[in-house]
């Protein structure tokens, strides 16, 4: 990947052998927001130590051996927010720890908070508890297995998003990006304190880190803090390799005993948010099924009927659109049918001036309201340092101002259906969860 890497509008920074720091200075907040990342490759052998990390991470420090005594630093930290959780993007795997704290000058002696913040932050990341040398606390370790592996349990609970990985996992084909951030069930039991701190240590010293920070701060101070703590040459970011399909219209269907199906269209689309034509795949699927007022929710939710929900997303990382709709199972043949009508009138160009016009306000809003959430902020950066670059912001906006039915119209004949997934009913539950 090639480095410097584009900022989002209004972050200075930089990032250079595997280390990044950029910072957002704006007087908008009274806090200051900072979110320290590691970013690693999804691998079947690591992502169930990569989801755990975290949350020993939050465990307890050398100086702050439990959850409480972390909060109590907290509370002297005047009431500062701390996270800590596993993320993903396409194929990496991203492990973070986040602090929001009160900016000093809005306090009483105008503390300085941020260097405060900073040395939380290094407590937690460099000097987690290790009661026995070179491992993690073992009742810690086993306490969150068997928290994450509820979890990893419970996915199929939510047949949403069960649906939904099932119809990445088959397009992925056994690549990196179709596995689940939390990892697998089955690799928790050859886990213990002693390996998960071995691979703890490899990702503290080899793993591309960015720290991101949003608020009044002087982005020297952020420079020199990374310099000194994290100067050490790391692995060099890898970049995220778009969707290349392999397979065509394929259909997968899988029975349980649901109340409801759940039918999920995979499409290649070509473009990611570096691509020129992103604007106008933003648009396209935004007219599809991105609001209230696009092809998908009118035509097959409310003049047909077919659909509890339906909707048209698509992944900047990937070049993926996915389409959703949650349906009576009777009625997959005609739902099928008419998203296929729906994605012919936008290869015809069939899209009319209030549709563009409601689609970009509606965007608009979207888009400016990030601006108003430090978080929002430092994920749009975020995905700027994976991929390269791409638009955001005013400068989104005004691209997606520029995009002609015509434009949307040479978007819509490079989408290709790659899969389907139905979840549908075994016939043995109607009336289970769904």
């Amino acid at each position: 990947m090639k480095h410097p890497i584009q900022t989002e509008a209004g972050f200075v920074g930089n990032f250079h052998n595997g280390v990044g720091w950029y910072v957002y200075p704006t007087k908008r907040f009274k806090t200051i927001s900072l979110q320290a990342f590691w970013v690693n490759d999804l691998t079947p052998s690591t992502a169930a130590q990569g989801a755990l990390l975290p949350h020993l991470l939050k465990r307890g420090t050398l100086r702050w051996p439990d959850s409480m005594a972390i909060e109590k630093q907290l509370e002297t930290l005047y009431g500062a927010s701390f996270r800590a959780d596993v993320g993903k993007i396409a194929d990496k795997q991203l492990i973070s720890v986040s602090l929001d704290i009160v900016h000093g000058q809005y306090l009483p002696g105008t503390p300085d908070t941020l260097h405060a913040g900073l040395a939380f932050l290094e407590e937690i990341l460099n000097h987690p508890l290790t009661p026995s040398k070179n491992q993690f606390a073992e009742q810690y370790v086993e306490q969150e297995k068997e928290l994450l592996r509820r979890q990893i349990r419970g996915l199929i609970n939510d047949k949403n998003q069960y649906a939904m990985h099932r119809l990445l996992e088959t397009m992925a084909d056994g690549r990196a990006f179709g596995l689940r951030k939390l990892g697998r069930v089955s690799d928790l039991d050859a886990i213990d304190a002693s390996r998960l701190y071995q691979y703890y240590e490899k990702v503290r010293d080899q793993s591309p880190f960015v720290l991101l920070v949003v608020g009044d701060v002087d982005p020297a101070t952020i420079e020199s803090y990374v310099k000194q703590g994290w100067s050490r040459g790391r692995h060099p970011l890898g970049a995220i390799e778009p969707y290349t399909p392999r397979h065509h219209n394929h259909e997968v269907i899988e029975e349980q005993p649901v109340s409801q199906g759940k039918v999920n269209w995979g499409y290649a689309t070509g473009h990611t948010l570096t691509s020129p034509q992103y604007p106008a795949l933003m648009m396209y699927a935004g007219v599809l099924g991105g609001f209230p007022h696009s092809k998908l929710f009118v035509n097959v939710r409310e003049k047909a009927s077919l659909a509890y929900y339906a909707y048209a997303r698509i992944d900047a990382a990937l070049s993926l659109m996915v389409i959703g709709a949650g349906i009576e199972f009777e009625d997959y043949q005609a739902t099928k049918r008419i998203v296929a009508e729906q994605l012919e009138a936008m290869v015809e160009g069939e899209i009319s001036g209030q549709e563009l016009q409601y689609t970009l306000e509606a965007f608009r809003n979207d888009i400016l309201s990030e601006e108003d959430s430090a978080s929002q902020l430092i994920g749009r950066q975020m995905e700027k340092i994976l991929l390269g670059g791409g638009l955001t912001g005013d400068q989104l906006i005004k691209a997606l101002s520029e995009v002609s039915v015509s434009d949307i119209r040479a978007v819509a004949e490079g989408i290709q259906l790659d899969t389907t997934f139905f979840l549908t009913t075994d016939g043995s539950g109607r009336d289970s969860d769904g």
